[in-house]
């Protein structure tokens, strides 16, 4: 019997590898499905400025409800502030894929969640001397060492995390002109971090960045105009200031560019010089560029329709889109548009897929849980990706738990899933998108 195992990346990300690809009778080893849909739990904000990881080790015991009864720590990481993050986030499971064994377990289930700061949020290891020495720089007025201290204060590098000491320093050094504190200043104002959220302070100093040609700023400024954030929607500026971003090399922005330029097309020359944008980013092995390049290719859109290369594109993203690209890949090989590279392929891909939460990927994964037989299994992963907001789950859960046509009592929570079945079925057709 295998423990299921967690890793836990710098951003919370969660990625269980021991999942089955069929039901098992066995609680334990299904348990790993369940964990795919629970909320992440936070990777602790000092234990991460710190670049702390470690094991730990917890022990459930989960009730008829499917609710987590009593939790414990079996072996610690060796920092507290870990281990109460572990317990925090297997309390707020719901183990459906257990309960669907029908073996309700009365003993204790193992898990292990492995945190690893990785290197997303790295930062400069602490040391007490830099500290003192940036700040006497910053009390000095050195608009740098004023945005480092800023950053510091906001990460928690040196303590705990400060956003009100991050906003004052990064208004020193924005109120000198230092172009990356007035987008940071921006960036706390536009989520209420340390200060009042205040859209128009956002955008105000967003602009000041970004004539400045501060690449992040433009490509803020731009989101400000295109949902008219502080004011009527301008597409034109939006597209203004993107372009700026995305030609100064920001791939984010290209992408984004990309997407929105699509939107726009009216013709093929249009859509290809839109593309262009994504084969850009995937040229420096962005990720989110090869995903949307995949999507050009299987649509057809601003490139031929070729599957081969659309597979290829999205295999080049893998395990860096949140789940998008094994989903898209994944579908291609069912419809035998592409070759699998192995027996139960898709499968696998769907599986990795729902350990970042892709809601579509409970629903395909279902799907081939209902095609092995595994109708009861299946209902339950259906029922994940409902919760997760899954119109197609949604649809397939009501459809199995009600395949008798009973009809659920009024104000029961059975109930209430029929009518969102009801509000799925009357959903608008949306038409062929990225």
């Amino acid at each position: 019997m295998k423990t299921p195992l967690f890793l836990l990346a710098a951003a919370a990300a969660f990625f269980p590898i021991h999942a089955q690809a069929a039901r098992a009778a066995d609680p334990q080893q299904v348990m790993s499905l369940d964990l795919n849909a629970c909320p992440r739990p936070a990777y602790p904000a000092l234990a991460l400025a710190q670049r702390a990881g470690g094991a730990t080790t917890v022990e459930v015991q989960i009730g008829d409800d499917g609710l987590a009864l009593d939790s414990r720590v079996l072996k610690s990481s060796g920092r507290a502030d870990l281990d109460e993050a572990a317990l925090a986030g297997i309390r707020r499971c719901t183990f459906h894929a257990v309960l669907a064994t029908g073996q309700t377990p009365t003993g204790w289930l193992k898990m292990q969640y492995v945190w690893r700061p990785g290197e997303a949020n790295k930062v400069e290891a602490q040391n007490q001397a830099l500290f003192e020495n940036t700040k006497r720089l910053a009390e000095a007025g050195d608009p740098i060492a004023q945005n480092r201290l800023g950053a510091w204060y906001q990460n928690g590098a040196y303590g705990k995390a400060d956003p009100a000491q991050a906003a004052v320093w990064y208004r020193k050094a924005a109120d000198s002109g230092n172009a990356v504190a007035q987008n940071n200043l921006g960036v706390l104002y536009y989520r209420g971090l340390g200060v009042p959220r205040d859209m128009q302070q956002a955008v105000y100093w967003y602009a000041k960045a970004a004539e400045q040609g501060h690449g992040w700023a433009q490509a803020n400024l731009s989101w400000a105009y295109q949902f008219g954030t502080t004011g009527p929607i301008d597409i034109d500026k939006a597209i203004y200031w993107l372009t700026k971003s995305a030609e100064g090399g920001l791939l984010g922005a290209q992408v984004r560019l990309g997407m929105l330029a699509m939107e726009r097309a009216t013709s093929d020359e249009e859509r290809s010089a839109a593309a262009a944008w994504f084969a850009r980013a995937a040229a420096r092995d962005f990720a989110p560029g090869h995903y949307y390049l995949g999507r050009s290719f299987e649509l057809g859109l601003g490139n031929p329709q070729d599957p081969a290369q659309a597979a290829a594109a999205y295999r080049k993203a893998l395990g860096r889109s949140e789940g998008r690209a094994e989903v898209a890949l994944g579908m291609l090989i069912e419809t035998g548009s592409v070759a699998a590279a192995d027996q139960g392929e898709a499968a696998s891909l769907y599986e990795k897929a729902m350990r970042w939460r892709y809601p579509p990927a409970f629903y395909h994964y279902g799907l081939v849980l209902e095609q092995r037989g595994d109708t009861e299994l299946a209902a339950a992963v259906y029922r994940q990706g409902a919760e997760l907001g899954n119109c197609d789950a949604v649809l397939k859960y009501v459809e199995l738990k009600f395949v008798a046509g009973t009809t659920p009592a009024a104000g029961s929570p059975d109930a209430g899933w029929v009518q969102r079945a009801a509000g799925c079925k009357a959903r608008p057709v949306v038409g062929v998108r990225l």
